[in-house]
């Protein structure tokens, strides 16, 4: 049981060279795992992941040019540049690795995605929900926050580990409190033991 638990750990950690497996109950970690994984494989990967996918500007361009001037000639377009071929190798690099990133229980519902941005939408929506979902989250966190009453039956460690738990799910919510008020949030949660 516990190589099996120490296995799943490794493999929604990732590494240098392995991007991290998606954990259904650990989606907001796996996120931030997996944009440290490709930011560290290219400034540009996961500006793709932001923007989506690059998609060069092609301009007509006439070829055979006496033949054109009587009416002939053919419209070709003009090849991608180099910086164009770079830009969309790393979004193939980003779509691959996020692809990889996805257990294959969950890999049905991205299969049919195109892009590492469109990949990243989906999985997003599936697992922080709707501007709603995420609303409601944000609540619950605050008011967890702002009612934090440690118990007396627990130790100060067991009472700080149950904050700090609370702290992040604010820190998710993208809701930061300065340290003087989350200090004094938790020094006042602690009431007189």
């Amino acid at each position: 049981m516990a190589q099996a638990l120490s296995l799943n750990v490794f493999n929604s950690v990732g590494g240098s060279n392995r991007a991290p497996i998606l954990v259904a109950n650990e989606y907001h970690h796996w996120s931030q795992r997996m944009e440290r994984y490709l930011r560290r494989l290219g400034r540009d990967v996961w500006r793709f992941v932001e923007e989506g996918p690059h998609v060069p500007v092609l301009t007509p361009i006439q070829t055979d040019g006496a033949t054109a001037r009587l009416g002939g000639g053919q419209r070709v377009m003009s090849r991608p540049t180099k910086d164009d071929l770079d830009k969309m190798e790393n979004d193939v690099v980003a779509f691959y690795e996020i692809s990889c990133g996805v257990a294959p229980d969950n890999f049905d519902i991205i299969i049919n995605c195109k892009s590492a941005k469109e990949i990243c939408d989906v999985l997003k929506n599936l697992y922080e929900g709707s501007e709603q979902a995420q609303d409601k989250k944000l609540t619950t966190a605050l008011n967890e926050f702002n009612n934090f009453k440690a118990h007396t039956s627990e130790s100060l460690e067991d009472s700080f580990k149950t904050f700090n738990l609370i702290v992040t799910k604010l820190s998710n919510a993208s809701t930061i409190h300065s340290n003087h008020e989350t200090n004094l949030q938790f020094l006042n949660g602690l009431g007189r033991h």
